[in-house]
């Protein structure tokens, strides 16, 4: 994890937080971390009444997050929940946003996800991230060819023994998964779990700084012409 700066896709307001300790560790190391949620959010409401106010609920929600994870800029694409599909707009728009972020990696969803946001977003970024480095559609940036491409998540369980992938040490910094998690207050009833447990937890895992990781998987897209490392 070598990087200056990362762009980390999502499907939903929340789904970066599967790699939260990775992005605490990275922002507290001066790494530049930029977000990139496709969806609004619209249909992330447990309560009826909610209904009207969730896309501001989120967003509220999403700034909170952003603070104690130290992501540094978030874009948000607003495509509606339960929507999303690959059309030339989202598709350019992803372009965009990777040669404004200019990234040495990117992070994004696997092809084995199950809600299908979450399988849009990897149908769309995976080429969007390639074809951000091609000489095209200039009015969307200069080109930024992309180092590396990573899955965080949405990966079969039976393809973790297979890589290839990385698995990064993230002691002292996996309590940053629980108090992201404890910001995204419309979603705690599905989390089945308060903020003031997600914080007690977050805690509790703190001061047992116990060996954690995290572990990413090098997308099949793309060719490695410089990792690992030459030594010399």
């Amino acid at each position: 994890m070598n990087y200056r700066r990362i762009l980390v896709f999502g499907a939903h307001p929340d789904d970066e937080i599967t790699m939260a300790a990775t992005i605490a560790k990275l922002t507290d190391s001066g790494v530049e971390v930029a977000v990139c949620i496709m969806t609004d959010g619209c249909e992330g409401f447990p309560d009826p009444s909610w209904r009207d106010r969730i896309v501001a609920m989120r967003a509220a929600e999403m700034e909170e997050c952003d603070r104690v994870l130290g992501i540094g800029r978030r874009f948000r694409l607003d495509r509606p929940d339960m929507g999303l599909t690959y059309d030339k707009q989202v598709f350019k728009d992803c372009i965009r946003v990777v040669r404004e972020a200019r990234p040495d990696a990117v992070f994004t969803h696997g092809p084995a996800g199950m809600n299908p946001d979450h399988v849009a977003t990897h149908q769309i970024t995976v080429p969007a991230v390639w074809q951000a480095g091609e000489p095209v559609s200039a009015d969307l940036g200069e080109p930024c060819e992309v180092r590396h491409l990573y899955y965080y998540k949405d990966v079969l369980t039976s393809r973790r023994d297979l890589g290839p992938c990385v698995t990064f040490d993230v002691t002292g910094f996996e309590h940053y998964r629980l108090l992201a998690n404890a910001t995204q207050v419309s979603q705690h009833t599905l989390f089945g779990r308060t903020r003031e447990e997600l914080e007690a937890e977050a805690q509790r895992i703190k001061e047992a700084n116990e060996p954690a990781s995290e572990t990413f998987w090098l997308s099949e897209r793309f060719r490695l012409t410089d990792f690992p490392p030459r030594h010399t």
